[in-house]
């Protein structure tokens, strides 16, 4: 790992992307033209994500992974129009994240990544628009609600991607969550773990293996 301080970006440069540094100090070169930026394992806070928000007025995607559990700010003055987010994290110690707060923020959302807990029903509100959607379940009510209440109403989800907290757990969410979209993966945290744990190497598949993108 490294620190990383961007003070400069070539004119014109819409994508960028970093995987597994120390620290990334965006300052204020991302008040820019950026459009995709993917921040893998970068250390990247919730006072970094509201920057990172309030700067990048054009972004469409944004990916932050393994970035521990972070929270997408309630209110600010501007949001970009992000139509692809991830901020899903596998690590023990993370918690859900609010999915009511990242719905209000970007009600157009196509694709999306997160730890799911307790009410799910906000996503409902994006059953016109979500294509793509990968959750990470810790526990049994939110599961019960997302394939029985939400799932249902998705009108136009075609990949669901479900993380479960141990191996023992996949058959049992394989069998509760088939068909309910067209296409349905379920893994374990360990193995959605090991393939990050590879590196920038292999950044692009797990990505494809998320249902997200990482440019369009």
């Amino acid at each position: 790992r490294v620190p990383v301080v961007l003070d400069w970006l070539p004119e014109g440069c819409v994508s960028l992307s970093m995987t597994r540094c120390k620290d990334v100090d965006v300052g204020d070169v991302l008040e820019s033209h950026l459009k995709f930026l993917r921040l893998d394992n970068c250390n990247i806070s919730d006072d970094g994500l509201a920057r990172l928000l309030s700067r990048c007025p054009k972004l469409a995607s944004l990916q932050l992974p393994n970035n521990r559990a972070l929270q997408v700010p309630v209110v600010l003055a501007m949001m970009p129009p992000l139509r692809s987010l991830d901020i899903l994290c596998c690590e023990d110690s993370s918690a859900p994240q609010d999915v009511g707060a990242i719905v209000a923020a970007f009600p157009r959302l196509e694709e999306l990544a997160l730890h799911l807990g307790g009410d799910c029903s906000a996503l409902s509100r994006l059953q016109k628009s979500l294509r793509r959607l990968c959750v990470r379940l810790s526990d049994e009510s939110t599961a019960e609600e997302l394939a029985t209440r939400v799932l249902p109403r998705l009108l136009s989800l075609q990949r669901l991607d479900v993380i479960v907290p141990r191996e023992r757990d996949v058959a049992v969410a394989e069998h509760r969550f088939r068909g309910l979209a067209p296409s349905v993966v379920v893994r374990c945290c360990g193995d959605v773990q090991a393939t990050a744990s590879k590196g920038v190497l292999n950044v692009g598949s797990l990505c494809d293996g998320l249902g997200l993108v990482l440019e369009k």
